[in-house]
């Protein structure tokens, strides 16, 4: 009880703005439809030294939801993490189209 009235305190005077919006902040964004521009292998990691999970055909399509960095191919160091049949791996950025720039991760 004394933790919400400290809350409500707080509150009222504007010094916990923010608290209880966290979740809209961090949520996650809903996937992009990206075209796989080449043959290509989706993998555990961000890096063609991991486990190879599935392979990727020209024209596939597939939801891509982030990037991050890894290993650096071709002078870029960009990963998608994809989903296909509810499967998440990696792909190499640059075998994957997108209509808008997929959020960092």
């Amino acid at each position: 009880m004394r933790m919400l009235l400290a809350a409500a305190a707080l509150s009222a005077a504007g010094l916990m703005t923010g608290i209880g919006t966290a979740g809209a902040e961090t949520a996650t964004p809903p996937p992009v439809t990206g075209t796989v521009k080449d043959f290509t292998t989706a993998y555990s990691s961000p890096t063609n030294q991991s486990i190879a999970m599935y392979r990727l055909y020209p024209g596939n399509q597939v939801d891509t939801h982030c990037v991050r960095e890894g290993q650096v191919l071709d002078g870029n160091p960009q990963w998608l993490i994809v989903n296909v049949d509810g499967v998440s791996a990696y792909v190499h950025a640059y075998q994957i189209s997108t209509p808008v720039e997929p959020p960092h991760c």
